[in-house]
């Protein structure tokens, strides 16, 4: 009954790409409250539009990804190349908030990490990795990616080799626990803990508890995609506070970013 749900979700041409585990895990756990099979269908599609309904990537890989493999001509820095990129970050809703401000983002980040990482995890990436020019990263540093997403993953895992960064592109469901493994310098979670929260409101602390680095960068962000303010930067403080006397997190220190909380957490104690 399960595999029928999963199905009859993957039938929607806006959730037909999402990570099959996510599919697995939602259908297992809303068959045994629904009603009947067509409530069941109905529960997973608001749960994940719940998860990822709100960020998803572009469907049709092949047309975001076209100006980019024109504009590019081995300079990751160039003007002509950042817009593609620009362009391109503008089609997810995430990293739409952020292209305003992202020439002031990475460098308050590194500073706090005390050098840009030479091994970085972005988990929940969207296309978050279509930033790399602005990142200031070593050319050899390794950049891992994953996300429930496949549609931002197909881009991502294209665009990486086409500047040359090497890179592991995986999809993976964090509530699920399925965190990729791996000794890393730094990894991101921008806007990741609201997401997760509506999932699982453990599912955070899980996260942040199993990972294998040194440093995490996590992010809130400072307005709802309807563009409200009230109370979320509280809400928001009180949030990361408690994840940091959770997992007994032995420094928290803020970044100076515009239009985002950001907050790097020293994991290594």
């Amino acid at each position: 009954m399960t595999a029928e749900i999963v199905e009859r979700v993957r039938r929607s041409a806006r959730y037909r790409d999402v990570d099959a585990a996510l599919l697995d895990r939602l259908a297992a756990e809303e068959l045994p409250r629904a009603r009947n099979a067509d409530d069941a269908v109905k529960r997973v599609k608001r749960r994940l539009h719940q998860a990822v309904g709100a960020y998803r990537g572009a469907a049709d890989t092949d047309r975001v990804l076209a100006p980019l493999r024109a504009a590019w001509g081995g300079d990751l820095e160039g003007a002509t190349f950042r817009a593609a990129c620009a362009a391109a970050l503008a089609r997810h809703a995430s990293t739409a908030e952020r292209l305003p401000h992202l020439d002031r983002f990475f460098a308050p980040i590194w500073e706090l990490t005390g050098k840009p990482p030479q091994s970085l995890l972005d988990l929940g990436c969207g296309l978050g990795p279509l930033a790399l020019p602005w990142m200031g990263l070593a050319s050899d540093a390794t950049y891992r990616a994953c996300d429930v997403d496949q549609r931002s993953l197909a881009l991502v895992e294209a665009f990486l080799p086409l500047v040359g960064q090497p890179a592991a592109v995986t999809a993976c469901d964090l509530v699920a626990g399925r965190i990729p493994r791996g000794r890393v310098d730094v990894a991101l979670l921008l806007k990741l803990v609201p997401l997760l929260d509506r999932q699982d409101p453990a599912a955070a602390a899980r996260c942040l508890g199993e990972l294998d680095a040194a440093q995490a960068v996590v992010s809130f962000p400072a307005r709802s995609l309807g563009g409200r303010r009230r109370g979320m930067e509280v809400t928001y403080r009180r949030r990361l506070d408690g994840l940091a006397a959770q997992l007994g997190v032995r420094e928290v220190r803020e970044a100076s970013v515009p239009n985002e909380l950001v907050f790097v957490l020293t994991l290594d104690g």
